[in-house]
C-alpha cells in the first residue's frame, strides 16, 4: 500500500494570498506551481497523491481538512509563501498543530530537507493553531517556503528552478520521514 499525501496548495480563486509589491508575483500561483511539481515528483515515487485544488479555485480551510480526512490520507502538506510589513525579513519555516507528536517531527525533518535544497535562513518549526493543521486527522503542516514581502525572495519564487527545488526539498523529506 503507497504512503498516501494530500497536498493543499494554499489559498486561490478569490484569494490569492500574500503578492510581491516588487514583481506582483501572487502567492496563490505559487503555491500551486510547487504543489503540482511536488506531486508529480512524489508520485514518480510510488506515493499516492491527492490534491485540495489543482486549478486557481476558492476552497474554504474546512473543506481543505475534510478532503484530506475523506480521502484517508497518511499525511497533509499545505504549500504557501509567507509575507511580512518588515520586507527585510526572509526565510523558510514550517508550522504544526501540537507539540510532541508525529507532525512535529514530521515538520522538522521536512523543513531540513526543504532549507538543505533552497539554502534560505532556516527559520525553524512552530506550533501554531491554524485550520488546516488542527482540523486534519493526520500528521499535517504547513510549509512557508519564503518571504513573497521579501524583493529577493520574491525573486527567486517568481523562477520555476526555485519552485522545483522548493518540491525537490519537500519530496526528499517527506521520503525521509516516511521511508
Amino acid at each position: 500500500m503507497a504512503v498516501k499525501i494530500f497536498i493543499d496548495p494554499g489559498h486561490g480563486g478569490d484569494n490569492p494570498g500574500a503578492i510581491a509589491k516588487t514583481t506582483g508575483l501572487e502567492e496563490a500561483y505559487v503555491n500551486l506551481d510547487v504543489s503540482l511539481r511536488l506531486g508529480r515528483i512524489l508520485t514518480s515515487w510510488g506515493y499516492d497523491v491527492n490534491y485540495s485544488r489543482t486549478e486557481n479555485t476558492s476552497l474554504s480551510l474546512s473543506a481543505r481538512a475534510a478532503m484530506a480526512n475523506q480521502w484517508g490520507a497518511d499525511y497533509f502538506v499545505s504549500i504557501h509563501c509567507n509575507s511580512a510589513i518588515n520586507t527585510s525579513y526572509n526565510g523558510t519555516e514550517t508550522f504544526y498543530y501540537r507539540e510532541r507528536t508525529t507532525a512535529e517531527r514530521f515538520a522538522q525533518t521536512v523543513n531540513t530537507a526543504l532549507v538543505n535544497q533552497i539554502g534560505l535562513v532556516d527559520l525553524g518549526v512552530k506550533a501554531r493553531d491554524l485550520a488546516v493543521l488542527r482540523l486534519t486527522r493526520m500528521p499535517a503542516i504547513l510549509v512557508e517556503l519564503a518571504f513573497l514581502s521579501n524583493p529577493a525572495e520574491a525573486q527567486l519564487l517568481g523562477t520555476a528552478s526555485f519552485r522545483e527545488n522548493c518540491a525537490i526539498g519537500i519530496a526528499n523529506g517527506i521520503a525521509q520521514f516516511t521511508s
